[in-house]
Parts: structure tokens; sequence; C-alpha cells
């Protein structure tokens, strides 16, 4: 993967960060495609040597998440995501790996594999409803990529996550579930706004969440809320852990 370059931020979505994400901590993002005659086998190999480099080097590794596509029409093979507590923490860890000389092989290895475009965002959750909702991964995620409609300011967001947070808590069907809003912080020109995703043990969890939904009595206000404010695309991905925090 390249090293990521930090784009131009606007100054709206610089509010929006400060002014809703006080506790959110951050996301390396990196949206990639497959070269000629690889697969997900291949990026798992190049996991394997990042973390052998890594631990020769004595370089702490961020936990990360990968996201394959199973229902989407976005033209991407595979996400990969970093996470830290903090900016200050991607910052170290970030001087700490581009300033190793054992590591520029890993960032040769990932790009023999896949060609990656990279970014930051802050992620917060709005949602937790008990205990961690998959007991065997991979997990399947639902994700809306959001653009906001004309006029939605901060405060407007606070009062979705706000309305969000109360409806999904009075379903029990989403006692054990997670929902996160990811925003932004290195925006490309045609990049939403805002991401939401939820967490499913399965495919057959994540149905059964959608149909407690649509009968739920917070459900329809919600959905007139959430579509008044938001215009977002739809997907679902298989997601897995593939390195754990050092």
């Amino acid at each position: 993967m390249k090293l990521f370059k930090l784009l131009c931020t606007t100054f709206t979505l610089i509010l929006l960060v400060l002014s809703s994400t006080v506790q959110a901590d951050i996301r390396e993002i990196y949206v990639c495609n497959f070269l000629k005659g690889k697969n997900i086998d291949d990026v798992m190999s190049a996991r394997d040597y990042y973390l052998k480099q890594a631990k020769k080097a004595g370089i702490a590794t961020p936990d990360a998440f990968v996201w394959t596509p199973y229902k989407s029409s976005l033209d991407y093979d595979v996400l990969w995501f970093n996470n830290y507590k903090d900016l200050m923490e991607f910052g170290t860890q970030a001087d700490a790996f581009n300033s190793s000389s054992a590591m520029t092989s890993v960032i040769e290895r990932f790009n023999s594999v896949m060609s990656c475009k990279s970014s930051l965002a802050s992620r917060e959750t709005i949602f937790a409803g008990g205990d961690s909702p998959v007991a065997n991964p991979p997990a399947i995620i639902s994700s809306n990529a959001c653009m906001m409609k004309a006029g939605v300011q901060p405060d407007n967001m606070n009062d979705l996550k706000a309305h969000i947070k109360g409806v999904l808590g009075s379903i029990p069907g989403y006692k054990n579930s997670l929902l996160f809003m990811s925003t932004p912080m290195t925006p490309g020109s045609n990049s939403p706004d805002v991401f939401l995703y939820g967490v499913h043990d399965n495919v057959s969890a994540w149905a059964a969440k959608r149909a407690a939904f649509l009968k739920s009595d917070g459900g329809a206000m919600l959905g007139r809320h959430f579509q008044s404010t938001l215009d977002c695309t739809a997907s679902l991905w298989v997601g897995q852990q593939v390195v754990p925090k050092s």
C-alpha cells in the first residue's frame, strides 16, 4: 500500500468532526483493487510479511480489519482499515513506520498485490446494544455511504444520531448491535460526507434486525428523519480482523 498523503480538508467537515466526534477514534482507510492475478490470499500473505517485519523492527501495529464485497455496486475488491485511539497515536505510529528501513519492503509487498487509495476518518460509536454481535467471525457489515442534504448542519446530525440511538435502543432485536459513524478527514472531491455502518453476526442476523426495525413503532419516523438528512448508497460486506492491536 502506498503511504497516505493528506488531501485538502473542507472547513465544513472540520467543523462537523470537531463538534460531533469528541470521543472519536481515528481510522486509516485503504480502498483497493487487486492487480492482475492477485486475490485475498495474496493480501493475507502480505499481511503476514508486514507483521514479521514490524516485529523485527520493534514497531507497534494497529488493529486492522479487512472488508470484501458481499452485495455492493462499488468497484472495490478490498477495504483495509487501521484503527487508532486518536490522532497522536496515528501520528506516532505513522512516523515510526515511515522512518524504518525494514518497513520499506512492506509497502512494496502490498503494492505488488493491489492498488490502493488512502484516507483518514474519525469514527464514533452511535449505538452499542450490548455484547459484541459477532460470535463467529467473519461478520457481515451493512454500510451506508451518505451525502448530507442541502442545509444540514452539525446540530442536525447530532439530532439524527440521538434519534437513531433512541429507536434502536427500544427494539429488542438490536440488543446485541453495534452502529458506527465515520466522517472523512481527508475527503476527495466526490467523497461521501459520512459513513454509517453496522456489524452483524451473519446475513440472517442482519435480515432479522431489518425486519424488526420495519415493524417497530419508531422505525417509520426515524426512516423519514434519515431520508430528510442524508442521501445514502447501501452495501453489504464481509468483515474480519486481520491484525490484532500489538
